[in-house]
């Protein structure tokens, strides 16, 4: 039995068996380890309505309301960030379900950037905390004691007397300042601690990160106590990349549970998932005072253990700070599913905090249907968020292959909601050679052993949580509730490992040669796209910028292949569209149709909602990049996308249906839209865009008329208005048309 369940069993009067044996995570009779929050924090913050926007009330500071920020400064902060946020929408899934509209949001244009590191977003901390705080609302499961249970097998000794009277640390210093517990800590708890060492020096450690600037982030963020992977040179720059686990130091106690104390951590957890996207889960504390709490980030939310009192639990404590650096990488959330091998003769769970140091060492490496892929260490795609999907794919190819040979393969990963449907189920009906789509290999939800890799009962254990409904309308200006909640109050989102492999490797979309290569990337889509809907039923639903891409090779012939469509991750499948999430609005915001943008749809998505997609996309690229696919300087002031940058997301929704349904008037468009367009764009794709312009005006035009003949005839109105009889012809009208007004502009264009 570990010292730390015999301490619980001595400290609640029982006399430890001998057999014991961990308690299982469900078991309600299990002994806690519970320091109460302050009653203040127990009651629910007063309700802030849409009425308040002049209440004098709304100055007041965030101790006093119990919001991690003055109600003031969230108001001026969801004002002021809102352009930053309108203008990262092409990469935001908005009103989808679950929620996605979270913190990648706040980062650049982020997929398939030809740099792999697109430039930090250095977002102010307040935004940011605003975010976390929308993210992260109703998914912290708080006061769950067994989470301790992660060091119950360290083995640690009884501190010595002169470290612990029996009843405090010694050393503790009177008033518990950062420096000063800092101080204490490195002085007294580290050489109770082993040194944890890897090859070539290389250390497992704790750092004081108070006053380092950490590299590679996507934020300016530090915590206040560390644990890295360290080089033989301790002095070197210190990376997000080499970071295992982050504290948070407060000085008053009375911080411990509070929304504030959990949000700054959540900053260094965000950091923690973009450097580290691989993670299953990212482990953190807190100590405030002499209160110290633990925490799991996973990709549903977060789950806060009870708080320990450090000199009342001495061997607890230092249990998890040995833990913290003795503990394996699987432990420390890494994909054990991911393997490499630091030693000749040795194979373990792929490290990227000591690989990162050691770039010299072997790739990892997975096992998919009995043959390895060897992966490169960096990323294609990654998100900097937390309760995500956390899309994260590389490049692979077969394990035994020489050094220099190619990437040919795409592995990626991803936690999926657990109730879609498969992205990898659609990408297995598609015919090996079929233009405009990617090849598959394989796809499967994951398993470490026999065990599924799912939030629910692999990473949380059983964790009971409630069955009521995530409340994702909910507006942080009209309700202010606390983040922690118990696990029973709070409705898990579960999400399930899934990882497919594709190929080839593409290229992005902004690689063109030309305008007249762009286009014939763009037909290979809709060929691709027309192909998944007519044979297998399968609408795409995400048409993007991102989700489209260059075929690597160059094609021998005209007919190509030049480009293929991607991510079928939101997909339905028009059989099922009734049991997958159909009705909930789905798309990249930027590229999103009318009609979804307004979200009065009562059909199903459409291959005609996805076709005004890819005219958006096309229209993107001519407004906001040349004729190489570099992005303009400056860029246009105001734009068919961009007319109105601050307000609510339902606003930005509104103003953008107004702006798109206008601009599709040809008056309009020639006046205020195509002079947006640089250049080239202005004398070679005006006619294409003018023509796929009054496409889509005249179907919605056609969709106005079927509304009010349906409204004299006193029928249901419905949204896109297709006709139920002539569904299937207009849809291959539509495709028809789309791919004729391409095939025109590629005749007019030079190679």
């Amino acid at each position: 039995m570990s010292p730390v369940t015999t301490r619980k069993m001595v400290r609640d009067g029982q006399a430890p068996p001998a057999n014991d044996l961990p308690t299982s995570l469900t078991n309600p009779a299990r002994p806690r380890r519970r320091v109460a929050r302050a009653a203040a924090q127990d009651a629910p913050p007063p309700a802030i309505t849409a009425d308040d926007h002049d209440n004098p009330a709304l100055s007041q500071s965030s101790e006093s309301t119990g919001l991690p920020f003055s109600t003031r400064a969230l108001r001026q902060a969801l004002s002021g960030s809102t352009m930053s946020v309108s203008q990262s929408l092409s990469s935001v899934t908005a009103a989808s379900t679950p929620r996605s509209f979270n913190s990648d949001a706040l980062r650049p244009h982020a997929f398939n950037d030809t740099a792999n590191r697109p430039r930090s977003s250095k977002t102010p901390r307040l935004v940011m905390d605003v975010t976390l705080y929308t993210e992260l609302l109703d998914r912290v499961a708080y006061d769950v004691d067994a989470l301790w249970d992660i060091f119950d097998d360290t083995d640690v000794d009884v501190p010595p007397a002169y470290l612990h009277d029996g009843n405090r640390w010694v050393g503790w210093p009177p008033s518990p300042y950062e420096g000063d517990v800092l101080q204490w800590f490195f002085d007294d708890i580290c050489p109770l601690l082993p040194t944890v060492e890897h090859a070539d020096g290389h250390r497992i450690e704790y750092v004081a990160s108070g006053d380092l600037i950490l590299q590679n982030g996507d934020a300016d963020r530090k915590g206040d106590l560390l644990v890295r992977c360290c080089s033989p040179d301790s002095t070197s720059r210190s990376y997000w990349d080499q970071v295992r686990i982050v504290g948070e130091l407060k000085r008053n106690p009375d911080k411990d549970g509070r929304d504030k104390t959990f949000i700054q951590l959540a900053n260094y957890m965000r950091e923690l998932f973009g450097t580290q996207p691989q993670r299953c889960w990212a482990l953190g504390f807190t100590l405030c005072g002499a209160l110290m709490r633990l925490f799991r980030f996973d990709r549903s939310g977060a789950v806060a253990s009870t708080a320990i009192d450090i000199h009342k639990e001495p061997r607890t404590f230092i249990a998890a700070t040995k833990g913290f650096l003795t503990r394996d990488a699987a432990v420390i959330g890494f994909d054990p599913t991911i393997r490499w091998n630091p030693e000749p003769d040795r194979e373990a769970v792929y490290d990227p905090t000591l690989h990162f140091l050691l770039p010299s060492l072997p790739d990892p490496f997975i096992v998919a249907d009995g043959k390895k892929y060897r992966i490169y260490r960096s990323f294609i795609v990654r998100r900097y968020a937390i309760a995500t999907r956390g899309t994260v794919c590389w490049r692979a190819r077969p394990f035994d292959s020489p050094e220099d040979s190619p990437w040919t393969y795409v592995v990626k990963d991803q936690w999926r909601a657990a109730e879609r449907d498969v992205e990898g189920d659609f990408m297995s009906r598609i015919e090996p050679g079929t233009v405009g789509l990617p090849g598959y290999i394989w796809h499967a939800d994951m398993r470490d052993g026999d065990r599924l890799m799912d939030v629910a009962s692999y990473i949380r254990h059983g964790l009971a949580h409630g069955t009521q409904r995530n409340s994702t309308s909910r507006a942080l200006t009209r309700t202010s509730y606390n983040l922690y909640h118990p696990a029973a109050d709070i409705r898990l989102q579960n999400r399930v490992k899934t990882r497919i492999i594709m190929s080839p490797l593409g290229k992005p979309l902004l690689s063109f040669r030309s305008y007249k290569h762009l286009l014939l990337a763009l037909r290979d889509a809709v060929l691709g796209h027309r192909h998944m809907y007519t044979q297998h039923g399968i609408v795409h639903r995400d048409v993007s910028l991102n989700n489209i891409l260059l075929h690597p090779d160059t094609p021998g012939t005209a007919a190509g292949p030049y480009g293929f469509l991607i991510d079928f991750d939101f997909a339905i499948d028009r059989a099922r569209q009734a049991l997958c999430g159909a009705d909930f609005i789905t798309g990249t915001f930027m590229y999103m149709s009318i009609d979804v943008l307004e979200g009065s749809m009562t059909t199903p998505h459409s291959p005609i909602e996805d076709l005004e997609s890819f005219y958006y996309v096309l229209l993107d690229i001519a407004i906001h990049y040349d004729e190489r696919g570099a992005r303009r300087s400056p860029l246009p002031a105001v734009t068919v996308f961009h007319r109105n940058h601050h307000g609510s997301l339902e606003e930005l929704r509104k103003s953008a249906v107004d702006a798109k349904t206008a601009c599709l008037k040809k008056r309009k468009f020639v006046l205020e839209v195509l002079p947006t367009c640089n250049a080239t764009a202005q004398d070679e794709l005006w006619e294409l865009l003018d023509d796929w312009r009054g496409l889509i005006d005249e179907a919605h035009r056609r969709a106005d008329d079927v509304v009010l003949i349906r409204m004299g005839r006193g029928l249901p109105i419905t949204r896109p208005a297709i006709d139920p009889d002539r569904r299937d012809d207009q849809i291959e009208d539509m495709y028809n048309a789309v791919l004729g007004i391409l095939e025109r502009a590629i005749e007019r264009l030079a190679d």
